[in-house]
Parts: C-alpha cells; structure tokens; sequence
C-alpha cells in the first residue's frame, strides 16, 4: 500500500513543524518569565521549588512611616520556609531624641502585633543614614526564623517615628515545604 501525495504532504507538514519548535527551543532554551496571584498556591508542586529563594518587599511610603499605626502584618506564609536574610532601608531617618527602632517580627497563631518573637539579633536603626541599605544580624534562634504555613511577619517599631518616611524592608526566604 502506498501512501498518496496529501499524507506524504500533512507528515512533511508536521515534521516541519517539529522542526521549527526545535529551533525555537535552541535559539532560546529559558522558560519565559511567569507569576503567580497568592492565590494559585495550590496549584504549585513545592517538590519543584524545594529549597528555592523568594523574596518579599515591603514599603510603607512617604510620611505614612512616622505613624506607628502604620506598621504591622505584611505577609502570610502559604508555605514552610526559614528566613535567610532581612534587609531594610528608609529614604529619611528618624530624629527624635531617643531610639527609634524596627524589628522584623513572627507571629503564629493568633498572636498579635508585639507577642511574637523577633527574627534578628537585634532592632535597626531608623535614625541610621538615610538611603543605607542595612542588613541586620539573624536572630540565631532558629525557630524564630522557620515559618511554617499560616504564620506571619510583621514590622514592629518601637519610639517616636518622627519624620521617618518611605521605610522599606526585603525578607529572603527559601522554602522547605509545601502546602
């Protein structure tokens, strides 16, 4: 049996095809960029993203910095991780006489705003020079710094946040589990 001209032309029409995909795939072999809403978390297959980074950003902008109303929760873990690294800097620096203070804090359960625990070492200083990126020592506390599913960091301030503005803080966590 032999196949007519139309199928010899619809297999060379696919292998043409294949072959132009093949040579998409060389010329760039990447992935192309993608996100995630928060809310497709269960969809993702965490046995991929096994101890991978993620980052978090957080600003609280302008003036809004100097009201400590201002501060609080700003993220929920929707998987288990540790903390890596805590970042902070803020365009102006406090200028009340006494100390001004940030500290990253982890909440769980139904803790609030202040009976968490810290994860650094230490606070940081909001009346360092302003525009400084600062990297603060991690609390070596390591269960302060594990997150598991539901738990929350929170930026506690503490003093008089005279004239602070647009304070901004980045978390680096790697992630040890899924949902």
């Amino acid at each position: 049996m032999n196949p007519d001209q139309n199928q010899i032309d619809n297999v060379q029409d696919q292998l043409d095809d294949v072959l132009t995909l093949v040579k998409k795939l060389k010329d760039n072999p990447f992935l192309p960029d993608h996100f995630h809403t928060g809310t497709d978390v269960s969809q993702v297959n965490f046995a991929n993203v096994y101890q991978k980074k993620v980052w978090i950003s957080y600003t609280i902008y302008g003036t809004a910095a100097a009201t400590a109303g201002n501060y609080g929760v700003f993220f929920i873990a929707p998987f288990k991780c540790y903390i890596n690294k805590i970042q902070e800097v803020h365009q102006t620096a406090g200028s009340d006489a006494g100390a001004v203070t940030l500290t990253i804090e982890k909440l769980t359960g139904t803790q609030a705003l202040d009976a968490g625990v810290s994860t650094l070492n230490s606070t940081i200083n909001l009346k360092g020079t302003a525009n400084t990126v600062v990297t603060p020592t991690l609390t070596q506390t390591t269960a302060n710094r594990n997150l598991d599913i539901g738990n929350r960091l929170a930026m506690d301030d503490a003093g008089a946040l005279a004239d602070v503005a647009n304070v901004t803080v980045e978390i680096e966590l790697i992630i040890t589990a899924g949902a």
